[in-house]
């Protein structure tokens, strides 16, 4: 609910019983002797306190013989916002305390903290903002009115509302791991409001183990050494907070991997092909008088026309297949990255298929650029029955379920 709105619900129905704020018992014993009972009993019913007149027994002319009740009610309390580094509260004020103490605990604390005061104001909506609020902890606040003893000074609580949020801490944005010799740079994107980052790095054939603490929240970059040129080396990252002495993490990242000097190798050539025969051409010869199998257009196929085939590319596999659109393009690759005269393994067997591949499944061939746990993701042709090239998209195992693999080797 709005603040306007909340605001103008208080006041319509102040003006319902034909009241203005501010209100106090004394003005509302006045309204009582005018409209009677019904209207103490409405007032007391909406606004959720009571409140009671004392006179002397025999009032004198002229002399204010009515004292105000105490009386605290606290409407409409809520998180009404938050960022990576503050939490606001806000609640409206129906009562004629003092003002509100502000306490928090988190699931870290055994006792609330006062975090802070706020004077009252009666029939205002009042506000609160939490500076040392992080993301990753579950907080319990707590909003309670109080009341100062005029002869001590001594503040004692009345009324509360208690109040629960726990935001996630981001999960990090691995952007890339890019090899240089034996080295290795790691780069994230920026958490807000955390104290550091801790990298995670696993080496073919073992688990993942913390490699490093990375203790300036505002360092976005690291370089892992001696990494092996043989051997697959993965990485991820989380970020984390420090709350009364205790790391607290978020979720980790994505898992990137630099690959062995081969693998490196063939990534760069992959790389290559991509620029040579750019996402989102067309794998074809639409208005081309001549063209070869390296040709490629701006303009899709139309294979509603012919036989089909009229305007799409073919290509003379080293398998002694002409090739036609997403077969054909799949195998030119494979040609391209390893040459015409390396040999063919076919096996059918996803755990042992590797980038270079080229797969064959439900009657669609692709080439494998990248390879995870549960997917893989591939070069191809014709994904959309237009001879489309399309380089990124990717293909979880449970897909390649009875596919056939080809790798090549010399």
């Amino acid at each position: 609910m709005g603040k306007k709105c909340r605001k103008w619900i208080i006041w319509c129905a102040l003006l319902i019983l034909g009241i203005t704020m501010p209100l106090s018992a004394t003005t509302a014993q006045a309204a009582q002797t005018e409209q009677g009972s019904w209207l103490n009993d409405t007032w007391s019913s909406l606004l959720g306190y009571n409140y009671s007149t004392t006179s002397s027994p025999s009032p004198t002319a002229g002399m204010n013989t009515t004292q105000e009740t105490p009386y605290d009610s606290i409407v409409s309390a809520n998180i009404s916002g938050y960022t990576a580094t503050s939490l606001s509260l806000e609640w409206i004020s129906l009562g004629n305390g003092n003002g509100y103490h502000i306490y928090r605990k988190s699931s870290y604390d055994k006792e609330y903290t006062l975090l802070g005061t706020v004077a009252n104001k009666q029939g205002s909506l009042l506000t609160y903002k939490d500076t040392s609020f992080q993301r990753g902890i579950s907080y319990s606040y707590k909003i309670a009115a109080y009341r100062t003893d005029a002869a001590t000074g001594s503040q004692s609580d009345t009324t509360s509302v208690t109040l629960t949020k726990k935001v996630a801490l981001p999960r990090v944005s691995f952007i890339s791991v890019k090899r240089n010799g034996t080295n290795a740079k790691l780069k994230w994107k920026k958490v807000n409001g955390i104290s550091g980052y801790e990298i995670y790095r696993k080496n073919s054939g073992s688990s993942f183990k913390k490699a490093k603490t990375v203790s300036n929240p505002s360092a976005l970059t690291w370089t892992s050494k001696k990494v092996s040129k043989k051997k697959t080396t993965k990485y991820k990252v989380r970020a984390f907070v420090i709350y009364n002495g205790k790391k607290v993490y978020g979720n980790f990242s994505d898992v990137l991997q630099t690959y062995s000097a081969s693998q490196n190798s063939l990534a760069k050539r992959i790389r290559s092909l991509q620029k040579k025969f750019p996402n989102g051409k067309y794998w074809n010869h639409a208005g081309k008088s001549s063209y070869n199998s390296s040709t490629i257009t701006s303009r899709p196929c139309d294979h509603s026309i012919g036989n089909g085939l009229t305007t799409c590319n073919h290509y003379n596999c080293p398998n002694g297949i002409l090739g036609y659109q997403c077969y054909g393009f799949a195998w030119k690759m494979s040609d391209l990255l390893y040459g015409r005269s390396a040999k063919i393994k076919n096996f059918t067997s996803y755990a042992k298929c590797k980038p270079g591949d080229v797969v064959r499944y439900s009657g669609h061939s692709v080439i494998i650029t990248e390879k995870h746990g549960g997917y893989v993701v591939v070069g191809e042709c014709n994904y959309g029955n237009t001879c489309l090239i399309k380089w990124g998209r990717k293909v979880s195992s449970a897909e390649l379920a009875g596919a056939v693999y080809s790798r090549r080797y010399r």
